[in-house]
């Protein structure tokens, strides 16, 4: 059994997301569809990922789709449909490629995930309008906020469909930050000095929280048992612009 990565952390828990993760539980296990919003390391992908393994819901994934082609070909491939016209699907027409998927969806629905949604189209709004009336398949979409969704905003006009995840307070940010550097074996460090300066900058961001105490565990961001942090900080703040 290959070994783990040691820049990798063991399971760190959902900290801050409980209620959000029961509401998303519920959700997929009756086929309702959510958006789920909040800025880069907000924690969209972990509540996703948790309430999927709690629900045991199975489910079709494409992140960052940039055409309907692309979201097609991908939800066909992984629904298992089949084209005697084009036995490479990723070649099919956009056309051909539609009623595939639909039709399997309805065949045996599924939670349908999309992932970092960024200016949908007006095509890509009614292929996900015709999905989200499929009885049983639950249209999950992260974005990073509502203006963010393009022409996907007439879909999930209902507040009460959303999921805002936001900033985690201080005291679990605080928490999770020692979480995250003992699994990283951060306590040969500074670790005090190094709480002052993560926990105003990552305000409340999980992702941010742990990606720092990550790359604390790099000896390059390391002066002794100083953290080098201003790299470090720069270094994740390109990591989460986007």
């Amino acid at each position: 059994m290959r070994d783990a990565e040691p820049d990798r952390p063991p399971a760190l828990p959902l900290l801050g997301r409980q209620d959000s993760c029961e509401t998303l539980v519920a959700s997929l296990r009756s086929g309702q569809s959510r958006l789920i919003t909040g800025p880069p390391g907000i924690g969209k992908t972990r509540l996703l990922g948790e309430a999927l393994l709690a629900s045991s819901t199975p489910f079709v994934l494409m992140s960052r789709p940039r055409l309907l082609h692309d979201l097609l070909a991908s939800l066909a491939v992984q629904l298992g449909c089949r084209s005697a016209r084009y036995p490479d699907l990723r070649r099919a027409t956009t056309l051909h490629l539609k009623p595939l998927v639909a039709t399997a969806l309805r065949a045996a629905p599924r939670a349908v995930i999309v992932e970092d949604v960024s200016d949908a189209d007006p095509r890509m709004y009614r292929f996900l309008q015709e999905l989200y009336y499929i009885p049983g398949v639950a249209l999950i979409v992260t974005a990073t906020s509502r203006e963010r969704l393009g022409h996907l905003h007439k879909l999930f006009w209902d507040p009460r469909e959303e999921i805002s995840l936001k900033p985690l307070p201080r005291h679990e940010a605080s928490l999770l930050f020692d979480l995250a550097s003992r699994a990283f074996s951060l306590d040969s460090l500074d670790l005090d000095e190094f709480r002052r300066k993560v926990l105003p900058a990552a305000k409340g961001n999980p992702g941010q929280i742990v990606e720092m105490c990550r790359l604390a565990a790099q000896p390059g961001y390391r002066y002794g048992r100083h953290i080098k942090f201003l790299p470090l900080r720069i270094d994740v703040l390109s990591e989460f612009a986007r």
